[in-house]
């Protein structure tokens, strides 16, 4: 019984991990949408402490872990899984900053297509992240699988974004010099959502 609590415990100690990530891509979206680099320094604020924060929690779970042995190792295991991903994932936040910095100081203009396109992938995100931070906490299949099925949608909407974007600047509807940034957030945003999808897979065993 103290074991599985312990477990509990830990696996409840991820929520305000989810919480500043999700703080995370909200300052990156509002600096995206008001062009606003100061908020991008606050990202940049955010991203070195939660790295530091995980790998804190990875070491403690390693320890954790190799004191058990058999099944009794696996929920430990489990769970450095997801603090790798989570890893990863506060990694690209930061290859996301280094992207918009770019966008925003070099006065790259997006079309108002792509704008509205990376403001819903952002929310998307959001969402999903949101839901990851509330199974964490109470440990719903049913958001759980909603989560998975959003992560699915970001991804499938990554892929269509950027297929509709070849097409705009095929016809010079876009901007050419936008093209690259525009891909990489998607290729950033994606990345992301791999790793969101593994989490909530993680979190249903």
């Amino acid at each position: 019984m103290a074991e599985e609590q312990m477990i509990r415990d830990l696996r409840a100690d991820l929520g305000p991990i989810v919480d500043q990530l999700i703080d995370m891509v909200n300052t990156a979206r509002k600096a995206f949408i008001h062009q606003r680099i100061q908020l991008l320094t606050q990202h940049n604020n955010q991203h070195d402490p939660l790295c530091r924060e995980i790998g804190s929690a990875m070491l403690k779970m390693n320890d954790l872990a190799a004191k058990k042995s058999g099944v009794e190792r696996e929920p430990y295991l489990r769970l450095h899984s997801i603090l790798t991903h989570f890893r990863i994932m506060a990694e690209t936040t930061g290859q996301l900053e280094e992207t918009l910095r770019k966008q925003i100081k070099d006065g790259v203009l997006f079309s108002d297509k792509a704008i509205s396109q990376i403001s819903y992938i952002f929310d998307l995100q959001t969402e999903i992240l949101s839901s990851l931070a509330d199974v964490i906490r109470n440990g719903s299949k049913e958001l759980r699988l909603h989560a998975v099925e959003e992560c699915k949608k970001l991804s499938q909407s990554c892929l269509q974004f950027a297929t509709d974007h070849e097409t705009r600047l095929i016809e010079g509807l876009c901007f050419p010099q936008a093209a690259p940034l525009f891909l990489a957030i998607l290729d950033q945003m994606q990345a992301i959502v791999h790793h969101d999808e593994e989490i909530a897979l993680l979190l249903g065993e």
